[in-house]
């Protein structure tokens, strides 16, 4: 990963040369939050221990994210690196390859768990996506947080992020999007809500889900991870996996530049 927050291309390119590293790309695409040991019996032919080097090359290139869940280590897929690697030449290319490869990112999650957990703060995520600012963790949160999210999270806003509050995500005429209550607000840092989506009929069918935003300062780089819980086979979580990773990187371009990606590339 480079100083200005960016992934690295030619560490991307790399660890996606490689068949094994793929397969292991494939497999958390089938059925992400897979756990270590079940990518290793999955893959007999590579042993154990090839397995743990492929997924440690693929977590240094961000296409794999992990997450300790009792004694599992869970791997999640995090198709965002593969978003730096294409704004690279959409400013020389077609929008439209853009979109294509952007379109391709979307489609490779993949959720068909079912959580068995009832208390979704303390379970497994259903998937893990992060992007990687070069900016201050104090700008980034309030860009989650306050009126200027408008400007990257499809024209809509959070209304508040009082701790034990209800809070809705409304667009500019007034529309609610996505409603619930903040489960636990720690700024600049953790944002911890219930998630019921209300932007069409099919997800506002679902029961609410539950989604966690980790802000983490690195030096001038802030880590922002997104964990959504409880959407498993669900309309919002088919519907979400594939708008986190815009959205995120809507995020970055915003803090960044000042300007959002543009509209056409939403897929």
């Amino acid at each position: 990963m480079s100083e200005t927050g960016e992934y690295d291309a030619a560490a991307t390119i790399a660890a996606l040369a490689d068949p094994g590293r793929r397969v292991i790309l494939d497999l958390l695409r089938a059925e992400d939050g897979r756990p270590v040991r079940e990518l290793e019996e999955a893959l007999p032919h590579l042993g154990r221990h090839a397995v743990l080097k492929h997924v440690q090359v693929l977590e240094r290139a961000g296409l794999v994210l992990t997450r300790k869940v009792g004694r599992q280590r869970l791997c999640y897929l995090n198709p965002v690196p593969l978003l730096d690697l294409a704004r690279q030449w959409t400013t020389d290319f077609s929008a439209g390859w853009a979109h294509q490869l952007i379109g391709l990112r979307d489609q490779a999650e993949a959720i068909e768990r079912n959580p068995t957990m009832t208390d979704l703060s303390a379970s497994a995520p259903d998937f893990v996506q992060q992007v990687v600012i070069h900016a201050p963790v104090q700008r980034v949160w309030d860009a989650i947080t306050t009126a200027d999210a408008h400007q990257w999270y499809f024209g809509s806003r959070l209304c508040t992020t009082e701790q034990g509050a209800d809070y809705t995500v409304d667009d500019s005429d007034g529309r609610t999007h996505i409603r619930g209550t903040n489960l636990e607000v720690d700024p600049p840092r953790l944002l911890v809500q219930t998630f019921d989506a209300r932007w069409d009929e099919g997800v506002s069918a679902d029961e609410p889900s539950h989604l966690t935003w980790r802000l983490e300062e690195r030096g001038p780089l802030t880590f922002v991870t997104v964990e959504h819980r409880g959407v498993a086979g669900t309309e919002t979580g088919r519907q979400s996996v594939g708008g986190w990773p815009y959205l995120l990187s809507n995020l970055k371009t915003y803090v960044e530049t000042g300007t959002p990606l543009p509209v056409g590339m939403a897929g």
